[in-house]
């Protein structure tokens, strides 16, 4: 018995050590991480929204015990900026110390030297600094960017470590913000006039035959996004803001020339013009809705928030002009005529401005593409057709029904994605967002195009063979009349033709008659026939001659 209570203290005693231990070695741990590598500061603490082609000194200062001896400034991306220089390690506060300030080009590099400490700095806050030094970056591009400084002792061992935060706006924001005011402005007019134009009866027609456009905005509003979210986790893991444009993308309504590419496939443009009209309808609550879903998703891992405030305020903002132009229809219904005019040259409009200066405003984006970017640019809008296809014959749609659902899915209004993105995200956010979205509108009509070309090939092959037909046909007929004549011809032979001098006429051997007046046989001879109950057969002539 005295046993078996030692050897339960024992194990008591055991436990009671391992938790000991558990709790000690983490705290143990942490104190040993802290020793070997103490945090670095930087002055500015961030480096935000700073102009491509500019240059900065930035002041690192750390309070470390040890001794550090070198340290190692770096860039996660440098394409978006790089170092351009950097001091070595520095003992003290930097307040009395001169700052280097770097000009030229690597490998020709001339220093100056400013006295005193740059404007806004906030050092003086900070209270036993033993060591600091000075890194001067270019920023060079577009994007976000971190500066890792890394401070190592004579062992080559880390001592000391920070990262700052980084990012670079273009030069010519003013030009992409000036684009994107007067297309914002541009769509909203369009729409007024979509509102003006707007077929009632279409409408109407919608809730008595709803099958069609009820699987169209299934595909539009629940296939599309889907499709653009699992694109987005394959293609852009690690880049929340590529996820963000792709997921916004596919979830905005149809349109853009999707009408016109109905018409040319041969497509119900009834259906299609529908499916337009019911769409734009339901982006205005569907759109915000996919983002509060599906936003936290994207961004899980990223310190940006999504405005879901401005997101839904710039899509309610777009139903203002609609219904404007909904009400004018109704109360002064003379003004469809003129609207209507207005309409189409309008959209053409629209498409110039865009192919023009809008690529003039976003070339940048030619410089970011990459092979993920433009194969999500093509799968986007092809899996739309393709998804949009597969539901409709399931449906047991009409081929028409089916061409329009399917164009109607895949072609998306890529323009209200990126004004939303450019007016509610921040420098850069909103431009590198709005690059999925840019290359989409450039990829979407290439399976278009390949088709209509397929489609165009098969009418010409379809269109050959019914003119070999035909032309068969016109031998056969041909022929058919030649026999006809050998027949006649036979059947003059069955007569003897006799002269006199007054009248020709053809004279049976055994049946004489008078044939009526005027009738002619072929060779231009008044003939006298034997027509009791029509023309005799030549071959019982024949038979009786014999």
């Amino acid at each position: 018995m005295g046993g078996c209570c030692n050897r339960v203290r024992q194990t008591l005693l055991l436990l009671l050590l391992m938790i000991v231990a558990t709790m000690v070695a983490p705290q143990a741990v942490g104190e040993e991480q802290q020793q070997q590598a103490a945090e670095v500061l930087f002055d500015p603490t961030e480096l935000l929204e700073v102009v491509d082609g500019s240059e900065h000194v930035i002041t690192w200062f750390t309070h470390v015990a040890g001794t550090p001896t070198h340290v190692t400034p770096l860039m996660n991306n440098s394409v978006v900026s790089r170092v351009t220089g950097a001091s070595g390690v520095l003992e003290g506060a930097p307040e009395d110390v001169t700052f280097h300030v770097l000009e030229g080009v690597p490998g020709n590099v001339t220093y100056h030297v400013l006295e005193g400490a740059p404007e806004d700095r906030n050092i003086t806050s900070y209270t036993n600094i033993t060591y600091h030094g000075y890194v001067n970056i270019t920023a060079l591009f577009l994007g976000f960017n971190n500066l890792h400084v890394v401070l190592h002792d004579a062992d080559n061992k880390v001592v000391a470590e920070g990262v700052m935060k980084m990012s670079v706006v273009l030069s010519y924001k003013s030009t992409t913000d000036t684009f994107t005011f007067i297309i914002a402005v541009l769509v909203a007019v369009l729409y007024f006039f979509m509102g003006t134009t707007l077929n009632l009866q279409v409408v109407k027609g919608i809730i008595s035959k709803p099958v069609g456009p009820i699987v169209g905005i299934f595909c539009q509003y629940i296939l599309m996004p889907m499709i653009a979210f699992g694109l987005g986790l394959l293609m852009f893991p690690d880049d929340n803001m590529m996820r963000l444009g792709l997921f916004l993308n596919g979830s905005s309504p149809g349109g853009g020339n999707s009408n016109m590419w109905t018409h040319l496939l041969g497509g119900s443009l009834d259906l299609s013009i529908m499916m337009t009209t019911v769409s734009t309808i339901c982006a205005f609550a569907a759109v915000p809705l996919w983002v509060l879903l599906m936003g936290p998703l994207i961004l899980q891992d990223a310190s940006f928030v999504i405005p879901y405030d401005n997101i839904a305020l710039t899509v309610v903002t777009l139903i203002i002009p609609c219904g404007l132009g909904i009400i004018l229809q109704v109360f002064y219904p003379k003004s469809v005529k003129y609207c209507s005019k207005i309409l189409t040259p309008m959209s053409a409009f629209n498409i110039v401005f865009i192919l023009t200066f809008g690529v003039y405003a976003y070339h940048y984006i030619f410089s970011i593409f990459t092979w993920k970017i433009l194969l999500s640019g093509f799968l986007l809008p092809t899996l739309g057709y393709l998804g949009g296809m597969v539901l409709a014959i399931v449906f047991r749609l009409s081929t028409p029904e089916v061409i329009a659902i399917s164009v109607e899915t895949g072609v998306q209004n890529a323009t209200i994605a990126l004004i939303i993105l450019q007016l509610v995200l921040s420098s850069p956010s909103g431009e590198l967002a709005a690059v999925i979205p840019a290359c989409s509108t450039l990829f979407t009509p290439l399976p278009l195009v390949l088709v209509l070309a397929i489609k165009k090939a098969y009418d010409r092959i379809i269109r050959s063979r019914s003119l070999s037909i035909n032309t068969s046909d016109a031998h056969l007929k041909e022929v058919s009349s030649d026999v006809k004549n050998t027949s006649m011809a036979s059947l003059e032979n069955g007569f003897k033709v006799s002269d006199d001098s007054e009248n020709f006429s053809l004279q049976k051997r055994r049946r004489t008659s008078i044939a009526p007046e005027g009738s002619t046989l072929r060779n231009g001879y008044r003939a006298s026939l034997a027509l009791e109950g029509g023309v005799d057969n030549p071959v019982a002539e024949l038979r009786d001659e014999v």
